[in-house]
């Protein structure tokens, strides 16, 4: 859960956390002697040798006479065409593999740094090819040594994301032995920060928020430096806490209990969110707290969504209010709460149509229901992998019906975390519930804090 978010807040803080590293200490690769750099690169240098016909035909390009008994030499390092020649050597009797280095020292060293021979194990044969005619030039690209030179500034390009006290904040921090963070130390951090938040569905408005908020805790804030980890960890954790609080939520069990009886909870939001069976979980809620409910089929538009509701019902044990498809929603509720009121049920829980924000005929099907239904909580239900687009639906149905809450499903399956961040800050309205799972068991309550700490912790 949250997967993505929570492993781009670690990086942010050990980027902001970590010191600068000392130059001696930067690279490994940077003090590397330069003799290792040729006893790195002699295995790419033994290659096996090309086929005998390959060896024919550039021969034959080249004007000579092909030699199909003799095997073709291997390739192998040597100077750039630039640098000196090695002269031909005059044709010799078949050498030994241990009379070998004695051609070696023929072959010019790069001027960067000494560079040791690579030893030929081929055979004899080889051998006798090599004295016979000077390698060619290979590619200045096949060349080791501009290996090792990419791996070095490898370091120094990582310690630009961390953070760099400024000469006077160093000289304070090792006096005093704490840190005091400057504008200049965080900036760069902050705005990486603020795009890896919108990286992880975190709304641009959210996102500039949380932005302004953490350079406001951290900017000439003072902490012994051995602290400077948890100081920053603490600053984001209470910077993301306040943008998912909001004073306005409330817990079902609490709010129907207070509710003149019966309580009218109406549920709304889209396809596929998982409404019907998230309805199930909130009266398995309230039958573990010992109330009465019934349950309003009034999705008389979707195929199968009767069906699924009955499914529900006759798991629960709990009464199921249906008429036929097509028929009118608004009636189906009102049946509902007249037998709630008949029987002395303490809860009528109204299962609506999923519909987009933008289908007028099916929203303009909910406002009569709430005239005559009059409901006591309007529960939007969405899913919390929906990224930014269930910020506008919200704020639509907001618009046009009203909501009281958002109950979010899905958030076991939920690897970036953004959307639950967005919600409280964009619309106002208050997360109250989350889905975890898919049994009726797994409906969790919305802590803000518990939430924060499976991200920073």
């Amino acid at each position: 859960m949250f997967d993505f978010l929570k492993k781009k807040i670690g990086g942010f803080i050990d980027g902001l956390t970590k010191k600068e590293a000392k130059p001696e200490e930067a690279s490994p690769a940077a003090v590397e002697p330069a003799e290792k750099i040729g006893e790195i690169a002699l295995p790419e240098i033994e290659e096996k040798p090309p086929e005998p016909k390959q060896v024919a035909r550039a021969e034959e390009k080249k004007g000579k006479p092909a030699q199909p008994k003799e095997k073709p030499k291997p390739e192998k390092a040597a100077a750039p065409p630039e640098k000196k020649k090695i002269p031909r050597p005059e044709p010799a009797a078949p050498a030994k593999p241990a009379a070998q280095p004695k051609a070696a020292p023929q072959i010019t060293k790069p001027p960067e740094a000494p560079k040791p021979v690579p030893q030929i194990t081929k055979a004899p044969e080889i051998a006798r090819q090599v004295q016979q005619k000077p390698a060619e030039a290979a590619p200045a690209s096949s060349f080791p040594k501009p290996e090792m030179k990419k791996e070095i500034p490898a370091a120094g390009a990582e310690e630009k994301k961390r953070i760099k006290l400024g000469a006077i904040s160093a000289i304070k921090s090792f006096i005093t032995s704490e840190v005091e963070i400057k504008e200049n130390d965080v900036k760069g951090m902050l705005e990486n920060f603020e795009l890896e938040l919108l990286e992880a569905d975190v709304d641009i408005s959210v996102a500039g928020a949380i932005r302004e908020e953490l350079e406001t805790k951290l900017v000439g804030s003072r902490t012994p430096r051995d602290r400077l980890h948890a100081f920053v960890g603490s600053a984001i954790k209470e910077t993301l806490t306040d943008m998912i609080t909001n004073e306005k939520a409330f817990d079902i069990v609490e709010r129907v209990s207070a509710c003149e009886k019966p309580a009218k909870l109406m549920f709304l939001g889209i396809n596929g969110a998982g409404k019907t069976t998230t309805i199930a979980k909130v009266a398995r809620l309230l039958m573990d707290s010992d109330a009465k409910v019934v349950l309003a089929a009034a999705d008389t538009f979707r195929a199968a969504a009767i069906e699924q509701a009955a499914v529900h019902a006759d798991r629960l044990g709990i009464k199921l209010i249906k008429r036929d498809y097509g028929s009118d929603p608004t009636s189906v509720a009102y049946d509902a709460v007249n037998y709630a009121k008949a029987h002395g049920i303490d809860a009528v829980l109204i299962d609506t149509a999923g519909r987009q924000d933008t289908n007028i005929s099916l929203l303009n099907e909910m406002k009569k229901m709430v005239r005559v239904i009059s409901p006591d909580l309007k529960i939007y239900i969405g899913e919390s992998i929906a990224g930014n687009a269930i910020i506008e639906q919200i704020s639509a149905f907001n618009r046009e019906i009203g909501i009281d809450a958002v109950i979010l499903t899905k958030m076991d399956c939920d690897p970036k975390g953004g959307t639950m961040l967005s919600i409280n800050r964009a619309t106002g309205i208050p997360i109250i519930y989350v889905g975890v799972g898919q049994a009726y068991s797994d409906l969790e309550k919305f802590d803000p804090a518990r939430i924060v700490s499976r991200i920073v912790d």
